[in-house]
C-alpha cells in the first residue's frame, strides 16, 4: 500500500465522524466537506438538497476557491447540462463525467464542450473532471454531492470512485436526517431541543436497544403503532426484518461508524402498507451535547415513506445494507437471470458476480438465487402507503 494510500485510510474514520456531527451543527459542514474535497484531490465541492417543488435549495454549502465557485453559483449554475440526469442515477454512486455522458446519450458530450459555461468558466478556470453523486431522490427533494477536480490531477482512477463511493453512503444518511431537522433548525440551535420539536418521532436508543429518550412524536407512535413498540423500556419493531436491521446498524455505528456504510438508512418497517421509514444515526462518538446521555448509541428517526411506493428491491437494499452494486445485481437475480447473463449485462467476469452473490447471500440469510427471489417476492407488491 502507497504513502497515499495510507493516509487515505487513517483520514477515512475522521472524516466519517466529522460527518456525523455535521448534523447536529450544521456549521461544521463547511469544514467536513473541504475535508471530503482534499481527499478526493478535488479543486472545489458542493453538497445541496433542493426543493423540487419550488426549485429553491433547502441546504447548500460550498467550498474551495471563491474567486472560481462565486461566478458558478452568480452566473452558470443553471445552465449545468447534467441535472436532468439526477433521477436516472444510482444512489451512492459517483458518476465522472464521461459517465454523465453515457448517460444523456450521443450528443451529450458535443453539446457540453461547445456550451457557455464550459468556454466562460471550466475552461478558463483549468477545471476537468467531477465526482457527482446523488444523495436523495424523493417526489419533492433531489440531494448531490459534487467534488470538482483540474487538470493538474491525475485522471480520476477506479479506486478514486471506490473512495468517493465509500463515503457517500455517510453523507446521505447525515443530509437525510438534517433534512429533517430544516423545519426546526431556525427555532433551536441545541440537539435536544430540535428533537423535541420535530414532528417526526425519534428515540435514542442504547446500544441494546434501550430508549434513553423519545420525542412526543415518538411517544405517541409508540402508544398507538402495532409496528413499533416497547418491551421493558426496549424499542421493538414488528417486522423481523426491520427490527434486525435497525438493530444491526446501532451496533454496528457503536463500533465502526465507517463500516456502517449503507446501513440503517430508509429500513422498510414492514412488508407491505405501512407508511414509514426507519434511518439510524451513529451518536456513540458525538459530544455529549448531541448525545442527550453517555449511554446514548443512536438516534432513531421514523419517517414518512412519501408518495412514491418503495420497491421490493429498494426494501431488500435497506433491510440488509445492500451496496449499490450489489443492488443491481440483486435486480438481476429477482428478473430471474442466471450468473452468467448477470456476468454479462453487468459487463464483468462470472468470478466477480459469483463473489458479490456470495456476499448478498450472507447479508440477507440465503442460500442461493432461488431462496433470493423469494425473498424478494416477500417484500411484493412494493411498499405503499395506507
Amino acid at each position: 500500500m502507497s504513502a497515499l494510500a495510507k493516509a487515505i485510510d487513517r483520514a477515512l474514520p475522521q472524516v466519517v465522524e466529522a460527518i456525523y456531527d455535521s448534523v447536529a451543527d450544521v456549521g461544521r459542514w463547511q469544514s467536513t466537506l473541504d475535508a471530503i474535497r482534499r481527499l478526493a484531490l478535488g479543486q472545489l465541492a458542493m453538497l445541496a438538497v433542493v426543493d423540487t417543488a419550488t426549485n429553491s435549495a433547502r441546504f447548500s454549502v460550498s467550498c474551495g476557491d471563491q474567486a472560481i465557485l462565486q461566478p458558478l453559483e452568480r452566473d452558470y449554475g443553471a445552465e449545468v447540462p447534467f441535472f436532468a440526469a439526477v433521477p436516472k442515477m444510482d444512489i451512492d454512486v459517483p458518476f465522472t463525467v464521461d459517465a454523465f455522458y453515457a448517460l444523456q446519450g450521443p450528443n451529450a458530450r458535443q453539446n457540453w464542450i461547445e456550451s457557455r459555461i464550459v468556454r466562460e468558466w471550466v475552461e478558463p478556470n483549468r477545471l476537468d473532471d467531477f465526482f457527482w453523486v446523488a444523495l436523495m431522490k424523493q417526489p419533492t427533494r433531489i440531494g448531490t454531492l459534487m467534488v470538482v477536480t483540474d487538470k493538474d490531477r491525475r485522471q480520476i482512477s477506479a479506486d478514486d470512485l471506490e473512495l468517493v463511493s465509500s463515503l457517500a453512503p455517510h453523507v446521505r444518511r447525515a443530509v437525510t436526517i438534517g433534512d429533517l431537522f430544516e423545519a426546526e433548525r431556525r427555532k433551536a440551535e441545541i440537539f435536544r431541543s430540535i428533537i423535541e420539536n420535530l414532528d417526526h418521532p425519534v428515540m435514542i436508543v442504547s446500544d441494546d436497544m434501550q430508549i434513553i429518550f423519545a420525542n412526543g412524536a415518538a411517544e405517541a407512535l409508540l402508544m398507538e403503532s402495532s409496528a413499533v413498540s416497547s418491551v421493558r423500556g426496549q424499542l421493538s419493531f414488528a417486522y423481523p426484518q426491520a427490527n434486525a436491521a435497525i438493530g444491526c446498524a446501532v451496533e454496528l455505528g457503536t463500533r465502526d461508524e465507517f463500516a456502517l456504510g449503507p446501513c440503517g438508512i430508509n429500513i422498510p418497517l414492514a412488508k407491505v402498507g405501512v407508511p414509514a421509514v426507519a434511518h439510524v444515526m451513529p451518536l456513540a462518538r458525538r459530544e455529549i451535547s448531541a448525545r442527550m446521555s453517555q449511554r446514548a448509541a443512536a438516534a432513531i428517526f421514523i419517517a414518512a415513506a412519501g408518495a412514491t411506493p418503495t420497491p421490493a428491491l429498494e426494501a431488500i437494499a435497506a433491510l440488509f445494507g445492500l451496496t449499490a452494486a450489489e443492488k443491481r445485481v440483486a435486480g438481476h437475480v429477482a428478473s430471474g437471470r442466471t450468473r452468467k447473463e448477470i456476468a454479462a449485462a453487468s459487463g464483468v467476469s462470472d468470478g466477480t458476480i459469483k463473489s458479490q452473490l456470495a456476499t448478498i447471500f450472507d447479508k440477507t440469510g440465503t442460500g442461493d438465487q432461488r431462496e433470493l427471489e423469494l425473498l424478494m417476492r416477500e417484500l411484493s407488491p412494493p411498499l405503499r402507503s395506507r
